[in-house]
């Protein structure tokens, strides 16, 4: 790596968030964090302490001249409840059962570490969800497919759950489970052009 230059490791299990990076052709490595994901009180409180503990674990793995990438989603009904990742599919299903018909908000926090300098940006991203109402067949499937589980509130908007989704409102990479536009500006902030880091990979992949 060049003197001066900053790479990008992403410091998540979820492979959702890796094939957005994929998708817009960035250059990054994933090092998995060492923390378990918590749930606090507040959601925006517990996805801002869950990334910035993922960004942090791996920071003494990462190569210097790192950025990490932390990043927690989870999704929260209007009714207050806090929805993780389902632990079974008997879980899964009482999930998709009270989001049935309603709207909800998923909320994915992200924290930047700056290895070298030790800068950090955070910040998260709230997008609004509504399902249809789903029969009792509907959620008997949806579970068949095995999509829900380790996806937080028991789906998958990329996935078969697209079909069940009425109306999104706000960033629907933020449902996936990055909010590409907010994590393009913050990295601006600390000197790291995605856009152009994106643009000159793909470039350089055509030429080869």
């Amino acid at each position: 790596m060049p003197r001066g230059a900053k790479m990008l490791v992403l410091a998540s299990r979820s492979p959702r968030r890796a094939m957005l990076l994929r998708m817009i052709g960035a250059d990054f490595m994933v090092v998995e964090p060492s923390v378990s994901e918590e749930v606090r009180g507040d959601p925006v409180e517990t996805v801002l302490y869950n990334a910035e503990r993922k960004a942090l674990s791996v920071l003494g793995r990462a190569p210097d001249g790192s950025i990490v990438i932390g990043a927690d989603t989870i999704v929260a009904g209007d009714d207050g409840a806090v929805y993780g990742k389902p632990r079974s599919l008997g879980e899964a299903a009482s999930f998709l059962r009270r989001l049935s018909g309603r709207w909800h908000t998923v909320y994915t926090g992200v924290a930047l570490v700056d290895k070298d300098t030790g800068g950090s940006r955070v910040f998260y991203e709230a997008t609004r969800v509504r399902f249809k109402e789903l029969s009792d067949h509907e959620v008997r499937l949806y579970l068949a497919s095995m999509e829900p589980l380790g996806k937080a509130g028991g789906y998958a908007i990329q996935g078969i759950a697209s079909l069940l989704i009425e109306e999104i409102r706000g960033d629907y990479y933020n449902v996936v489970g990055l909010p590409l536009h907010k994590l393009y500006v913050a990295l601006l902030s600390m000197g790291y052009d995605l856009l152009e880091k994106a643009v000159e990979g793909r470039v350089l992949r055509a030429r080869l």
